[in-house]
């Protein structure tokens, strides 16, 4: 189009001069160097247009071999690029298509810029992680880190995911602990942090982790809840031989866990197995007043203090308004046998008994019938708790005769 347009103004133009050539011819006289030189009007503009030309296709051709390295390069450039991105596209179908070799092959070869690279990598990494090729993997994030240093937490994340995939659970710790160092606000670093300190039963770090959890709303409160749960379970579980150091666990803990009933339960479980307690005896009747749980009344009844009668008169307090209650019969008898007070504990059993019949209900009464040396009668009731136990657990039931 572009030429035609100049073809059609060259031909106007000739017809402009022609009219006026027809009309008068003129001629053009050129003087140089003592010569002179003479023409007509006519040849000389044609002679002139054809040099312009000359002159223009010339420079056309100059300029072509002057670019020529230039313009290679930007055709071998646009080549390669195109062929990085047809091999990038192919390696992430073949990535898809579970054909992790040729995957590998095709990321492997790097990329036209940075951001293609690093990704080129990435996809290369995956592709080894998946054919067990753990030393290829780490080479390939490597490359990817190295391509592109602000890539550095998305790298550090897919590195540590990749760990806990293959149970490289140091591995995955050191590099999450890396990354946190460094990005303390990141919502994925915290949530692989939590993962690794479950699969490896580390309670005592996902306890200093969990306030992060929470501020950062990593999970919804509702899992963080189970997770403080589960993490106060687990700490308030193990063995401890210092009465101090369950009071620093005990105050680790969120205020959320230290007003639960079964937090409360096992706290002050160790507290009776380590010599206090009466301090469990306080703790739980403080709590058994504010809430009232089955766990805390079945632990309340576990506890034995010097003032064994004033504990059981206590317990026997809350049955004037819970008469029914088989968790508390079971504590208030338990309380009674401590405090030998043996016609209660077998009037509250055998209430018991009538109620909700159980093997440690009739466990108690053969205790109570031994006490009075009533044999045979503690003889029936470890034959009935037998039969109850061996029921529960799925055995073969015992036929009434």
């Amino acid at each position: 189009m572009k030429y035609l347009f100049i073809l059609i103004c060259a031909l106007g133009l000739a017809v402009v001069l022609g009219h006026f050539v027809s009309d008068d011819a003129g001629f053009v006289v050129i003087g140089y160097a003592g010569k002179v030189f003479r023409t007509s009007f006519a040849f000389f503009v044609v002679l002139l247009v054809v040099g312009i030309i000359a002159v223009y296709f010339a420079w056309r051709f100059l300029y072509q071999i002057i670019t020529l390295r230039t313009r290679w390069i930007g055709w071998s450039g646009n080549y390669r690029r195109k062929r990085s991105q047809r091999a990038l596209g192919n390696g992430l179908l073949a990535l898809a298509e579970g054909d992790f070799n040729r995957a590998e092959r095709l990321l492997s070869r790097g990329g036209d810029d940075e951001t293609a690279t690093a990704l080129r990598y990435l996809g290369a990494a995956e592709a080894a992680q998946a054919q067990n090729a753990a030393e290829r993997r780490d080479n390939y994030l490597s490359l990817a880190h190295d391509a592109m240093p602000s890539a550095e937490v998305a790298v550090g994340i897919k590195r540590a995911e990749m760990q806990l995939a293959n149970e490289q659970y140091e591995q995955a710790r050191a590099s999450l602990a890396y990354l946190a160092d460094r990005h303390p606000d990141n919502k994925q670093v915290l949530s692989l942090q939590q993962r690794v300190y479950v699969k490896t039963d580390d309670f005592d770090a996902l306890l200093s982790l969990l306030p992060a959890l929470r501020r950062h709303h990593v999970f919804t409160p509702e899992r963080i809840d189970g997770l403080e749960s589960q993490t106060a379970t687990a700490m308030l579980s193990k063995p401890y031989t210092s009465v101090d150091d369950l009071h620093q666990i005990w105050h680790r803990l969120p205020k959320t866990c230290r007003n639960r009933s079964n937090c409360i339960a096992l706290y002050t479980k160790q507290l009776a197995a380590l010599g206090h307690q009466e301090d469990a005896e306080a703790l739980l009747r403080k709590h058994i007043g504010r809430e009232w749980h089955p766990e805390l009344i079945r632990q309340y009844g576990e506890v034995r203090v010097p003032k064994a009668l004033q504990q059981m008169q206590r317990a026997e307090v809350w049955l004037v308004t819970r008469t029914e209650d088989p968790d508390l019969l079971l504590t208030v008898a338990k309380l009674c046998i401590n405090a030998e007070q043996w016609d209660k504990a077998r009037s509250y059993l055998d209430r018991l008994i009538a109620l909700d019949p159980s093997p440690m209900a009739y466990r108690l009464l053969a205790e109570v019938f031994e006490q009075g040396e009533d044999i045979d009668a503690a003889n029936q009731c470890q034959r009935e708790g037998l039969r109850l136990a061996t029921n529960s657990a799925g055995g073969m039931p015992v036929l009434r005769t």
